[in-house]
This record gives C-alpha cells, sequence and structure tokens, in this order.
C-alpha cells in the first residue's frame, strides 16, 4: 500500500513539474516579447493599423491595445490591460463589455493552442472554434445594445 502511495506522489510531482517546465517555455518568451513590444511602442503603430477590428466591433480605437493583449496573451493580462485603459482613456462600460466577451473565449492565441497541440490536439480547430464563438458572441451583444436591450447594464 506504501509503494502505491509514493509511485502516486512520485508521478504527481514529476508531472507536475513537466507541465510547468512546458508552461515556462512558451509564457516566458511571450512576456519578453509583450514586454519589448511595449517599450519601442510597436503596440501602438499596430494598433493604428488594425483599427477596422475596433470598428468591426463597434468599440471606440482605445480598446484595441487591450484587445490585443488579450487576444495574444490571456485574460488577466488582458482584464489588467482594460483596467488600466480605463482609468486612462475613460472608456465606456460597452467598450469593456464588448472587449472581455471577445476576449474570454478567444485568449492566448498562441500559448493556449501550443498546449492543446502538445496533448495532440489541432491548434487550427481549436482557434478556428474559439474566434467563431467570441465573434458570434461579441456581434450578438452588440446588436442587443444597439437595440436598448442592455440600457441599465452600461450606463
Amino acid at each position: 500500500m506504501v509503494e502505491w502511495i509514493k509511485t502516486v506522489l512520485s508521478e504527481s510531482l514529476f508531472g507536475s513539474l513537466g507541465i510547468i517546465k512546458s508552461l515556462a517555455i512558451i509564457i516566458f518568451p511571450m512576456m519578453i516579447i509583450l514586454q519589448i513590444m511595449t517599450d519601442y511602442k510597436w503596440l501602438e503603430k499596430l494598433s493604428t493599423k488594425t483599427k477596422w477590428i475596433t470598428d468591426f466591433l463597434g468599440v471606440s480605437k482605445e480598446t484595441l491595445i487591450p484587445l490585443l493583449i488579450g487576444i495574444f496573451v490571456g485574460v488577466s493580462f488582458g482584464a489588467g490591460a482594460i483596467i488600466f485603459a480605463k482609468e486612462k482613456y475613460n472608456l465606456p462600460k460597452k467598450d469593456i463589455l464588448l472587449v472581455m466577451w471577445f476576449i474570454i473565449p478567444f485568449h492566448g492565441l498562441i500559448d493556449t493552442p501550443i498546449l492543446f497541440w502538445m496533448m495532440g490536439a489541432n491548434p487550427f480547430v481549436i482557434i478556428m472554434s474559439r474566434l467563431f464563438i467570441a465573434l458570434t458572441g461579441t456581434l450578438a451583444l452588440k446588436w442587443l445594445i444597439e437595440k436598448g436591450k442592455f440600457k441599465k447594464l452600461i450606463s
């Protein structure tokens, strides 16, 4: 009985360390690249070239950088960027709601598919299905907001 417990604990410990190693290999370089892009203002240049995205989603241009951060890095970083943009640009609740509605199903565009690919999943299927869900949900919410269905929520 004791041998079984040792085996389970050993597998759990070394399996967890393997997952942490895989995460570190993916996430640390992404964080460094994001910091470099921020320092050299590449994200701002990118936001001017991709303004059509905010126009399509019905949000202000100030939400593009938090949107891109959430898409490429993840929900936590995206939420932090939205909080920062809310304070800096005084974003309306509608913009915050729509951006978060998009980021929640379509976050971590790089790391999440790579992690699932390492487990045997098809990254293209993962990306396309998450994009479809994010676009469908966000555009439906945008339409409902325009129809006045969420006045209390965004006022």
